[in-house]
């Protein structure tokens, strides 16, 4: 069988994970059955602020194949064992979502205690022993873990852009073709599909399966193919970003933190992202509440007096997907396919379940049909069930200090599944009947963490005595085993890496 032409056009983080993951799954060390080419412009710029991963990354990574350290050392990676949320409730609170959960059975009731309880004790912290590692400082793995494993889940925070430059290396020296020039138009069949890309200095590149990893312009999937864009601007109101790279070496306040701090400020909210030599911040916000210079000053007060000396770059984005992700021959992933608010670091997440499913997926024949429908529900239902989850932080704040919190707030702003479960959630905890859907990112657990972070039902408790919330002594147990076995995240960062990372030659 002749061998099955695959051109990706676009590189960054989409595009590269893309191709070494297809490369890693469909070849492999077995016969080769499919020629990636990725096409590369060196001209345009990378987005390059998704920093922030879930667990789900390291079996991206295990899979494609690098060792672990190698990865870190590369893409200046540190972990993240949750997301702390502050102000989102009043504007003067606190919540956690970590990644570890105990117990973890169907029928944990653990949700039901804490809501019969005084709620003296944060959710978080009654079922996880994260919360407690974060405050202490500690990293998720022990010195001697295994690549890829530890005894509490963890995801990373890395750059972007150095993870992409790292897996080009390594997916081109395994066979992947990089050609570095400008797409200039699509040449397509008399039926429509897509029979070749035409570059800036005069090369026809055919395939049989194109992958659109344009970003935001989507060359493919919507200038060549022409398939809308679904709109979710109705939910999610943010549609702008300004963010900064924070030197390391000049101004990093204290330790790097081992999870991801997310603020809610007066239109928006603000990323804040320890890496090896930097922090990355950003504020998204929307533009129908806040104009752009006044929010970057707001970003800019938010890191304090050295921000003058920090240039910030401006970002403009639509949220929402494409109306099919998979067309003709053609299938989108990453900006090209959608995005959504990276709130809870969902982005890269997308673009690892489109590279696992079109290997899945993969059209041995020119009849792609029937594939690209299976494909379609896959990513169609992972980006509904992300909007609902993003959508289920707004709606339940309480905050009424600024235009935009009242209005998050609304009806109208709550998709209709997220109000039915809501409605139902009234009479009962979120539990694992919920969530019948194997590839769901987020579960009963996930659902509880930021309800009850956001204290959901609150006013049904009060004027009542309630009993104490009570910490599991498996929690004790945990978070004092923790304190005397993990090492802090930095202690374990500069052991394997060297202080502030230094650079492999």
């Amino acid at each position: 069988m002749a061998l099955r032409k695959v051109l990706i056009v676009g590189g960054g983080s989409a595009g590269w994970i893309t191709a070494a993951y297809m490369d890693a799954v469909l070849n492999g060390s077995t016969k080769k059955i499919i020629d990636i080419t990725v096409l590369e412009s060196p001209d345009i710029g990378r987005i390059g602020v998704g920093e922030a991963t879930v667990p789900s990354v390291r079996d991206t990574m295990r899979t494609i194949g690098v060792p672990e350290q190698d990865f870190m050392r590369a893409a200046d990676a540190t972990f993240k064992q949750a997301i702390k949320f502050v102000n989102w409730l009043d504007g003067n609170d606190a919540y956690y979502h970590p990644f570890d959960r105990r117990p973890a059975g169907r029928l944990d009731r653990a949700g039901l205690r804490w809501l019969s309880s005084d709620r003296s004790t944060p959710f978080a912290a009654t079922v996880s022993p994260q919360p407690w590692m974060c405050e202490d400082g500690l990293g998720p793995k022990l010195m001697d873990s295994p690549d890829y494993e530890a005894p509490v889940s963890y995801a990373y925070h890395m750059d972007a852009e150095r993870t992409a430059d790292f897996l080009c290396d390594l997916a081109t020296k395994r066979g992947v073709k990089h050609v570095q020039d400008l797409m200039t138009e699509a040449e397509m069949h008399e039926d429509g599909r897509i029979a070749a890309v035409k570059t800036q200095a005069g090369k026809r590149l055919e395939a049989d399966l194109f992958i659109d990893c344009t970003g935001f312009r989507a060359l493919l999937i919507e200038g060549a193919l022409g398939v809308p864009h679904v709109d979710y601007s109705q939910w999610l109101l943010c549609d702008r970003a300004v963010a900064m790279r924070v030197p390391f070496e000049t101004y990093y306040p204290g330790t790097r933190k081992p999870y991801t701090l997310s603020t809610a400020v007066s239109n928006g909210w603000i990323w804040d992202i320890g890496l090896a030599n930097r922090r990355g911040v950003g504020y998204v916000y929307s533009s129908d509440f806040i104009d752009d210079d006044t929010a970057e000053a707001e970003l800019r007060a938010y890191e304090g007096a050295h921000a003058d000396e920090v240039q910030a770059r401006r970002l403009k984005f639509k949220v929402g997907r494409r109306e099919q992700f998979w067309a003709k021959n053609c299938v989108s992933i990453g900006l090209a396919s959608g995005f959504i608010e990276p709130l809870e670091s969902t982005g890269l997440f997308l673009v690892e379940l489109a590279a696992a499913t079109i290997c899945e997926y993969f059209p041995m024949t020119n009849n792609m049909a029937g594939l690209a429908d299976k494909f379609n529900l896959v990513m169609q239902r992972r980006y509904e069930e992300t909007l609902d989850f993003i959508v289920l932080h707004y709606c339940l704040t309480r905050r009424n200090d600024t235009d935009f919190w009242r209005e998050v707030q609304k009806s109208d702003r709550i998709t209709d599944s997220l109000k039915s479960w809501l409605e139902i959630y009234q009479y009962k905890s979120p539990s694992h009947s919920d969530f019948t859907d194997s590839l769901q990112l987020f579960s009963h657990h996930t659902y509880e963490y930021v309800m009850y972070g956001m204290d959901f039902q609150r006013d049904k408790i009060a004027g009542r005595r309630m009993p104490p919330t009570a910490i599991p002594k498996e929690i004790e147990d945990a978070v004092l085993k923790s304190r005397g076995a993990f090492p802090s995240h930095d202690a374990w960062l500069e052991a394997k890496f060297g202080t502030q990372y230094e650079r492999a030659s």
